[in-house]
């Protein structure tokens, strides 16, 4: 029995090789599963997985020596207590093993489970893995089963488990992450595999794939290496630094701070399709709203060579980095938007001669030569054509082809032949040649395999270097999985890009998390905002990532927000949206991007208002202007809120209701009965005058439509507005004596007066009347919405 000690985790080791304590040492607590059994590390050798059957310590070297008597291998692993932690590393082996488990260890933690940091706990002690170098992989083979002890969430061919325990908000399946919960606790497990042979296994969404051999210090096992810590919870960032700083990971810096605890990290930005012509007004817009990043969506005309468009960077990089350092005079950073390792079909190396180095998802050979007129193709195998996947794409040599289908049975032939597609060229091709298959994707792209992606992150990091870009979203690192090297390939991709750059990028990336680039990642702004009104888009999934990040000691992020201007599914954004986004920011302390077409800076007349909403609610957000208690009740999803400045650090915070659309529909009415309803409604703040807005909205589109003198009723008072509003026209009332008519995109077109003061809606429920014209055949229908605020609490200073 040996101890080592890893922060405040005591470790006990046995004879053979089992863990048999995990002890936090302040209290004598300890935290090994009684249960089930735990081992320093496990061998795999074709495919079996063996523990070790003895295990010797030397103290004076600190090496643990480990036998397997059924594979004959004997693994040498160096343990170093380094005070806040310990590592342990694979020194050398003695015989031919196929891949190495650290762990998995399993402890009786039930609490918090961070799946991707690797940091278990329960609101007091926490016990944490890191895994130390880019061949070390937070998580499980894919191709191994499960141990009994695992609690499962989804079984192997991705079908949810009835009975599983876990939370809704699980992000990955098992094989991907560092930490899972067991039956009794939870785990914390990391592996490496020897890379330098050729395999078959599965592979992202395939079930059995070649993975082809690499070469050098990272296909080799020896050299894996872990950490393994135990602390308080408040310490366990605190632990994760030391370990970046003494073991050499990557350690980003944003604004001077650790990029895990600067406030700087989950700062907000601004998403527009700005040019060299267009970056001025970008950069007003951003800086309008408070923020400090503008971020590109999509600037690249090819993903692979990463080439600029050309109608928005006639200059290609070199306008690119004008427009970067023209935003950094004004103190505005600039962004742009990846998908990382998709290459599309118009990139050099697709076209027009493929590139050998594009990733393969299977290969045989021709039966047959092949001339230029033959439209079915004998292969060898056809198991790599009947693959599941979005294109049916081969190549031969220089020349792409696409097919229908492969025979069922033998000859196997590929049937529906194209020769020639994506502009390669037909060519003769004799029997024997090689015919791969293509992995591609639904986005209409294909893959590099993992030498050629090396060549994107060469790209992508001297592009940020030469221009000063200073944010990036890796999207589509999943795609980076077609190599075969599982969370290694998207190491690779993601460091070679670190450590190109330079100064410091904030970065973000696809729902990807390995547990190394946990350390690199600044943070992730998962949540999508496409068809789909504001308060709906992807809410619950938004609100299940809060969870996640912290869980994971992770900056929050709420996702993409939309400004969008009116079209046939959806009005403009109106103020009441964006606050609605912001005040669930300010009450997660989160971040969040806005994402504004230049058409729509443009084409919306509301924008200034939109973009000054923002910036008071950041202010105050990043400010930490609000209680602990504010922020609780702006969390709720239902909740709108209002927030008005009082001076440079305070501000006043209105609850506010908003009416479900009330309609009046002349469809419904009577031959011959005015147009008018009578709507119940229930006021739960004080006294005050009557907020509205209504909407004309047409019918059949007919947008010749109106309606006149809108009319309201309610306390005794009718307030009547002279004027005329077409269809697809607002008229906003905001308690005061005036009406003001908006274009559906928010334009004022005009102010109008009303015949009497607003109406006061008092506290309690009653009916408010509303009465028009209609005008227009088919007539058109009135929608409002009342707006009520209860009363005011300060937020900041006071």
């Amino acid at each position: 029995m040996f101890n080592i000690s890893a922060g405040n985790l005591l470790i006990q080791i046995n004879e053979k090789g089992n863990v048999v304590g995990l002890t936090e040492t302040t209290i004598a607590k300890r935290y090994e599963s009684e249960i089930h059994m735990t081992y320093l590390v496990q061998v795999i050798v074709g495919g079996r997985m063996e523990v070790p059957s003895q295990a010797e310590y030397n103290a004076e070297s600190g090496i643990v020596t480990l036998k397997f008597t059924q594979c004959g291998a004997t693994v040498n692993v160096l343990t170093e207590e380094k005070g806040l932690y310990a590592t342990f590393e694979v020194q050398s082996i003695d015989g031919h093993v196929d891949a190495i488990i650290w762990g998995p260890y399993i402890t009786t933690i039930d609490g918090s489970i961070g799946e991707s940091v690797g940091v278990v706990h329960n609101g007091s002690f926490a016990i944490g893995i890191q895994a130390l170098n880019m061949k070390t992989i937070g998580g499980w083979p894919l191709e191994l089963d499960r141990g009994e002890y695992v609690q499962t969430t989804y079984s192997h061919h991705g079908q949810p488990d009835p009975d599983s325990q876990l939370p809704s908000d699980n992000k990955f399946e098992y094989d991907v992450c560092a930490a899972w919960p067991t039956i009794d606790g939870s785990m914390l497990q990391a592996y490496a595999r020897n890379r330098t042979n050729a395999d078959t296994r599965p592979v992202w969404n395939l079930p059995n794939v070649e993975v082809a051999p690499l070469t050098g210090d990272d296909a080799q096992i020896v050299g894996t290496k872990i950490a393994l810590f135990g602390c308080t919870v408040d310490r366990v960032l605190e632990t994760i630094e030391a370990i970046e700083l003494g073991e050499g990971l990557p350690h980003p810096m944003i604004e001077g701070m650790w990029g895990k605890i600067s406030p700087a990290a989950n700062q907000s930005y601004l998403i527009t399709d700005f040019s060299e012509l267009t970056m001025a007004d970008a950069v007003r817009y951003t800086k309008m709203a408070g923020l400090n990043y503008v971020y590109h969506p999509d600037p690249f005309v090819n993903w692979g060579h990463f080439t600029l468009k050309r109608r928005s960077f006639p200059n290609g990089d070199e306008g690119l980095k004008a427009c970067v350092e023209l935003a950094k005079s004004e103190g505005v950073h600039v962004g742009v938007h990846t998908l990382s390792n998709f290459t599309t079909l118009n990139d050099p190396y697709v076209t027009p001669a493929p590139d050998e180095r594009l990733q393969l998802a299977g290969t045989a050979s021709l039966v047959m030569s092949l001339g230029t007129e033959e439209q079915e193709i004998e292969v060898s195998d056809p198991a790599p054509f009947a693959q599941n996947l979005f294109r049916n794409s081969v190549r031969i040599g220089s020349e792409l082809i696409e097919y229908d289908t492969v025979t069922e049975n033998a000859p196997w032939k590929l049937l529906g032949v194209r020769r020639g597609v994506n502009g390669t060229v037909v060519a003769e091709h004799e029997a024997g040649a090689e015919i791969g298959r293509l992995w591609d994707h639904p986005y209409d792209v294909f893959f590099p395999n993992i030498v050629l992606q090396d060549n994107y992150s060469k790209r992508i990091a001297e592009l940020f270097k030469t221009t000063g870009l200073k944010q990036i979203s890796f999207d589509g690192l999943e795609g980076l999985y077609a190599t075969g090297h599982e969370a290694y390939g998207v190491n690779r991709f993601v460091k070679m890009c670190y450590d190109g750059w330079g100064d410091e990028v904030l970065n973000d990336a696809s729902i990807v998390v390995s547990n190394y680039l946990w350390h690199v990642f600044t943070r992730f702004n998962w949540g999508e905002p496409w068809g789909a009104a504001t308060r709906e888009g992807q809410l619950e999934w938004r609100l299940s990532n809060q969870r996640y990040f912290t869980r994971n000691f992770i900056p929050p992020m709420l996702g993409w927000f939309l400004v969008r201007s009116a079209s046939d599914r959806f009005e403009a954004t109106a103020p009441d949206e964006i606050e609605w986004v912001l005040s669930k920011a300010a009450g997660f302390g989160a971040g969040f991007a806005l994402c504004v077409d230049s058409a729509v800076l443009q084409r919306n007349g509301n924008i200034e208002m939109l973009l000054t909403a923002v910036h008071e609610w950041e202010k105050a957000r990043r400010t930490e202007a609000f209680t602990p208690e504010q922020r609780e009740r702006l969390r709720e999803p239902k909740g709108d809120w209002h927030l008005k400045p009082i001076d440079e650090n305070r501000w006043n915070l209105y609850p506010v209701h908003i009416s479900k659309p009330l309609v009046c529909n002349p469809a419904e009415l009577q031959p011959g009965q005015p147009g008018g309803a009578d709507w119940a409604y229930f006021n739960k703040y004080a006294d005050q005058p009557l907020k509205f807005v209504l909407r004309v909205m047409p019918s059949y589109g007919n947008e010749d439509a109106s309606v006149k003198r809108p009319t309201f009723y309610t306390s005794g008072v009718y307030m009547s507005f002279e004027t005329e509003i077409m269809a697809n026209q607002y008229l906003v009332c905001d308690g005061e004596r005036t009406g003001k008519i908006y274009d559906q995109n928010w334009n004022l077109l005009q102010t109008v007066q009303a015949s009497a003061d607003a109406p006061i809606i008092r506290n309690g429920g009653h009916t408010v009347s509303f009465s028009c014209k209609f005008e227009g055949d088919p007539k058109p229908s009135i929608s409002v919405k009342i707006f009520t605020w209860g009363d005011p609490e300060t937020v900041g200073e006071i």
